[in-house]
């Protein structure tokens, strides 16, 4: 960031404003008020999941009433490729946000089909695909 910053009144409102509501999702959702963590919360109330505790949890971030586990992938539309680590999960949940964080649109696909379009990345111990294929792939749910 180059220059300055200087806060008008109305900066500085907006920016206590944004502390206080930070600090009480923090202590509602014991997280960050982050895009990922936005984007795990629209999925789990629209398909009434239950997100686990645990921050980066190896494959999964939420579970069905089933049982199901779900990956879910917040992405903005700019992000060219879709990367997961694993493939210990039942469903794939893609996001995208518009610019007041509501739900944009939102991507399911199984892990069989997971599995015929992510590439393995040996380098970065990583699988990927493209955004696009995801999206071509996918059923498209939101």
């Amino acid at each position: 960031m180059q220059g300055n910053i200087r806060l008008n009144d109305r900066e500085r409102g907006v920016f206590e404003d944004a502390l206080r509501v930070m600090a009480e999702f923090h202590k509602v959702f014991g997280r960050p008020l982050r895009p990922s963590f936005v984007a795990e919360l629209h999925v789990a109330n629209r398909l009434g999941l239950e997100i686990c505790d645990e921050v980066n949890r190896p494959g999964f971030d939420a579970l069905g009433p089933d049982g199901k586990r779900y990956q879910i992938k917040y992405r903005t539309e700019a992000t060219l490729n879709v990367d997961v680590n694993n493939f210990e999960f039942d469903e794939l949940i893609l996001v995208n946000l518009d610019g007041s964080y509501h739900l944009k649109g939102m991507w399911r696909m199984t892990v069989d089909q997971a599995k015929t379009i992510f590439a393995q990345r040996g380098k970065f111990r990583k699988h990927q695909t493209t955004q696009k294929k995801f999206k071509e792939t996918a059923e498209r749910i939101a």
